[in-house]
């Protein structure tokens, strides 16, 4: 990565904070309230409403957003590296930062399984996405996973529009790969964002623990409560929603 990367990315989050929409909406609840998370260690202090954030990485955390001020910030810069999240009502801005190889080959492995699958099963399929999309949920959350797959009756039901963006649906299976910069009380707090936003089968994939885990998360409609079964270096992992997507967790893990 380049020294002006990261110098070009604060630059636009400059301009955003400081255009006029932004200033004149919310001038005096900024300065009382924005604050840049600092570089923190694995397990963060840091907190938006119940969902704790964790990073090595500065997060830009921007109270008192909405879906509209997202979508104009992710258009704004259509060829940013960063990624966004909208959580609780707020912004979270991370800015590209440097992936192991090792990380960046599994994340390459998990989305080359994923299309696999949806290749071979173009008729249930009407959406899949890497770790550039993200979702509009029905809880006002805009989540961005690894991996996802939105089967064909859900997708079919939104408009032309609405798919154009950050389209107002819960996949119906998301894949998240806990990265160096994220604790697994944060992808573990995200995961059950997920499943309650509709989320039917989410697996999250931990290779820096030792030794390795994967969960799959549900929902139990007899308790009403999100479940999980957590497996230690399985050697595969097989969706229940997903007929006969089977991931060789050797490549991943």
């Amino acid at each position: 990565m380049s020294v002006l990367g990261p110098l070009w990315f604060w630059y636009q989050v400059f301009l955003l904070l400081t255009s006029n929409t932004f200033v004149s909406s919310r001038r005096k609840n900024q300065q009382e309230t924005l604050t840049s998370v600092e570089k923190s260690t694995i397990q963060s202090h840091n907190k938006f409403g119940t969902f704790q954030m964790a990073s090595h990485i500065p997060h830009l955390i921007i109270p008192d957003c909405d879906h509209i001020l997202f979508e104009k910030t992710a258009l704004a810069n259509p060829h940013s590296f960063y990624r966004m999240n909208l959580i609780q009502g707020q912004l979270e801005i991370v800015p590209p930062s440097p992936v192991f190889s090792e990380t960046d080959e599994a994340e390459s492995n998990i989305i080359a399984d994923v299309v696999i699958w949806c290749r071979a099963n173009e008729n249930l399929v009407g959406h899949h996405g890497g770790s550039q999309g993200a979702y509009t949920l029905r809880d006002g959350n805009i989540l961005g996973p690894d991996a996802s797959v939105v089967l064909r009756t859900r997708w079919n039901a939104l408009s032309i529009s609405d798919r154009r963006r950050f389209p107002h649906v819960a996949p119906n299976f998301v894949i998240e790969l806990r990265s160096a910069g994220n604790s697994p009380q944060y992808v573990h707090r995200k995961m059950l964002l997920w499943i309650n936003a509709g989320v039917e089968e989410g697996i999250s994939i931990d290779r820096i623990s030792n030794p390795p885990t994967v969960r799959i998360y549900s929902f139990d409609a007899s308790t009403s409560n999100v479940v999980w079964q957590e497996f230690v270096n399985p050697q595969t992992v097989t969706s229940r929603v997903l007929p006969g997507f089977i991931m060789d967790m050797r490549r991943i893990l």
